[in-house]
């Protein structure tokens, strides 16, 4: 989704983005909560708790986009399984650098539908 970017906006991306530290068990997000942030996974695993009953999923590498590019309660509980290090980056940030740049829209709804379709739980 950050492919399309140029160089310019990635530098002021990564220069907005905020380290943080989890702990082993920690939730990251919670089903239901506004989306403040999108995530990337450093270090650490996670597991995404999906639907109704719970499902538990395996997060690669990012999350919360969902949120953000659909402007709707997080869709998942997220928490770490390790100790884990994330970078955040704010909602204004996110959405003003893909939202903004069109090819970068289009692979960030592709990365959405896709997880729809994969965690549709019924």
């Amino acid at each position: 989704m950050f492919a399309p970017l140029s160089l310019a906006t990635k530098e002021r991306l990564a220069g907005a983005l905020v380290e943080l530290r989890i702990d082993r068990g920690a939730t990251v997000v919670r089903r239901g909560d506004a989306g403040d942030r999108f995530y990337i996974v450093a270090q650490g695993e996670l597991a995404a708790e999906v639907g109704e009953i719970g499902v538990e999923r395996p997060v690669d590498g990012f999350f919360g986009e969902l949120a953000l590019l659909r402007d709707v309660p997080r869709t998942a509980t997220v928490r770490a399984l390790t100790e884990a290090r994330l970078y955040a980056l704010q909602r204004d940030d996110f959405l003003a650098a893909v939202v903004g740049h069109r090819l970068a829209t289009e692979a960030a709804e592709t990365v959405a539908g896709g997880y729809l379709a994969r965690n549709s739980v019924t």
